[in-house]
């Protein structure tokens, strides 16, 4: 630095180039040093700057990552049973077909009341896990809850009435855990 400022006072009358600026070296009131001076701590400033604007970014990415995995460990917690549950509904719908087949046999009704037990009890296992069976009886189609298997021509009917349950639908805290199947009926169309 100090091999500079003798080379900037042995030709006072030099001019310098300085990022854009021209300086007259013989102009005694412009400090060169000053002017460089400020520019590091302009570039200072913005470096400080932009790296404050870095840190709160992260911070906010932080802040999203542990909101949402806060939200996916509830619906985990909430809706963890999903497969067992869906375990049970075969369970239950087996043990209707038992009932069902074992009823045109008069002599078996030992084992239909047996099944008609067991099938209880476990309607009220689903029920305390929260598992509730979608009520179709007079209601109309909701594709939220129901899926169509079957659509009959009925004019006495309200179209998108559900006329039979095929096979029954469940809920898990109000959310579609298995949708009902059902015959819907519709208006006949006039050709």
């Amino acid at each position: 630095m100090n091999e500079n400022k003798k080379q900037e006072n042995s030709n006072p009358e030099e001019e310098i180039n300085l990022e854009g600026i021209n300086l007259d070296m013989a102009s005694d009131n412009i400090d060169i040093e000053a002017i460089a001076d400020s520019q590091e701590e302009i570039s200072k400033d913005e470096i400080i700057k932009d790296l404050e604007d870095q840190i709160l970014r992260a911070k906010a990415e932080v802040q999203n990552v542990r909101r949402i995995a806060a939200q996916e460990v509830t619906k985990a917690r909430l809706f963890g049973v999903e497969s067992l549950a869906r375990e049970f509904l075969s369970v239950s719908d087996n043990l209707e077909r038992a009932i069902i087949s074992s009823q045109s046999k008069e002599d078996d009704n030992v084992i239909q009341e047996g099944l008609e037990l067991t099938l209880k009890s476990l309607e009220t296992s689903l029920k305390t896990s929260g598992i509730e069976l979608i009520d179709c009886e007079n209601q109309s189609f909701d594709p939220e809850k129901h899926e169509a298997i079957s659509l009959i021509e009925d004019n006495k009917l309200e179209p998108n009435t559900i006329i039979d349950v095929v096979l029954k639908g469940y809920t898990i805290m109000d959310r579609t855990l298995r949708p009902a199947k059902v015959v819907v009926s519709k208006n006949t169309e006039e050709k």
